[in-house]
């Protein structure tokens, strides 16, 4: 798609094609040869040779010229880049109207003041020729097909960092936006020496529950049990991988403690939890196979749980089909909140010193807290930036918002560990289920892991 504007232009692909016109020189033509008599050469040498010899008068005081070397016209090392490829995720452009529309404006006006066009490239967010494949796979073999700057999850940011995929932006993004981010996002993608990205949006799991049911959100376990309210939190079926929802359970039953590994008695604590609410019927069958938190959303928007996970982006998406409900932090074993987040950096990926600066102006032009503020609530997202947030309208929600950014923290190396994720899962499954009492599911468990 084409947007003109004055000299500007803006146009997205769904992926980057790009070729070249070759133009045929005209070919030599024997025929076209004058054949010029030898005495008229002859005549024309003795002429010059003539003009030569005779010096001409220069008036006195005439100033006489300089010999100056010509300045270098190098195109290279004078013109600027005309065009600018950016990386997108799908979703950003196709998905999100209000925020696709938000995000095109923003880069016309970048393009109008900088007289250059910006090449949106659409690509699935990740798995197979996603962002960080497409990417990777890209770099070694056509070079001038990369972006020069790229949206990219947090954990893909890190591992496009550790390939080297990815340029460090010390001297190219002011060390004011880099103070202005939330704690949990100042170690994005970032090693001893250099940072590779910038976090510029961000989500994370919190609860929705009806007023009909409770009257304040229920931060521990206890409550819910006291309360005998249904609880819809995804557990993630039979094939879905460890959910946020169980980890931070069991972080929580794990206590207040440094080292995050693996412990029988956290988990003894979790799938007892677990058991009680089975045996009381306080369960939502549907919330046990699902794989995210949109499909417990969906089971508290239809009055199917009095407390259900939803999350940041879905609350603010949906806030208008929850006047019904209130938010809160997700229920832990101790009262203490806790919040996994995840969400979306940008990183620069040209090499090239002139596309650099210019890729770094249009990164510093979307990390402007206006802008970030604009496009983080059309895109139903939180920002990165403590400054963004604080130009959104002034209401609880927001509130909320700052306090567990604050608090927000990356999930721990053991979220990834495979065995010791699958090992939780399925005792998960199996209390919640009924296929097994928590202490076998445990001991089950522990011989997994």
């Amino acid at each position: 798609m084409y947007r003109h504007g004055g000299f500007n232009r803006l146009r997205y692909t769904a992926d980057t094609h790009r070729g070249f016109r070759a133009t045929a020189g005209m070919a030599y033509n024997p025929a076209m040869r004058v054949t010029i008599p030898v005495v008229i050469i002859v005549l024309l040498v003795l002429l010059a040779a003539c003009s030569a010899a005779q010096p001409t008068a220069v008036p006195a005081g005439t100033p006489q010229a300089t010999a100056t070397q010509a300045p270098s016209t190098n195109p290279a090392a004078t013109v600027a880049p005309g065009e600018l490829t950016l990386w997108l995720p799908d979703w950003m452009l196709l998905e999100d109207t209000a925020g696709s529309e938000t995000l095109q404006a923003q880069i016309t006006r970048f393009e109008m003041a900088r007289d250059i066009s910006v090449h949106l490239v659409i690509k699935p967010p990740r798995g197979p020729n996603g962002l960080l494949d497409a990417l990777a796979k890209t770099y070694p073999v056509a070079p001038t097909l990369l972006p020069d700057l790229i949206a990219l999850p947090y954990r893909d940011a890190e591992a496009a960092a550790r390939q080297e995929l990815l340029q460090p932006l010390e001297n190219l993004v002011p060390a004011e936006v880099f103070a202005d981010l939330y704690p949990f996002a100042q170690t994005v993608a970032q090693t001893d020496q250099n940072r590779f990205a910038v976090p510029f949006l961000a989500d994370f799991e919190h609860i929705g529950f009806l007023t009909s049911g409770l009257s304040e959100p229920p931060l521990t376990w206890d409550v819910i049990i006291q309360s005998g309210v249904t609880y819809a939190f995804p557990a993630g079926g039979g094939e879905t991988a460890l959910t946020d929802a169980l980890f931070v359970h069991y972080l929580s039953a794990l206590g207040e403690t440094d080292a995050v590994e693996r412990d029988q008695e956290a988990l003894l604590r979790q799938l007892s939890f677990y058991e009680m609410l089975a045996g009381l019927n306080l369960i939502v069958p549907a919330a046990v196979k699902a794989g995210s938190p949109a499909e417990t959303w969906q089971q508290t928007l239809q009055g199917n749980a009095v407390v259900g996970h939803t999350s940041a982006h879905l609350w603010l998406r949906d806030r208008d089909q929850a006047g019904a409900l209130r938010f809160g932090p997700i229920p832990t074993a101790d009262g203490t909140p806790r919040y996994l987040v995840d969400g979306w950096a940008l990183a620069i990926v040209t090499a090239d010193p002139a596309r650099q600066a210019l890729t770094a102006a249009l990164l510093d032009d979307l990390l402007l807290s206006e802008n970030l503020a604009e496009l983080s609530q059309m895109m139903a997202r939180p920002p990165v930036r403590r400054s963004a947030l604080a130009l959104w309208p002034d209401d609880t929600y927001r509130l909320f918002l700052s306090e567990a950014l604050e608090q927000a923290r990356r999930a721990p190396s053991l979220r990834g560990d495979t065995s010791f994720a699958k090992a939780l899962h399925r005792a998960a499954l199996d209390v919640l289920t009924g296929a097994s009492d928590s202490a076998t599911a445990t001991a089950t468990a522990v011989e997994a892991w």
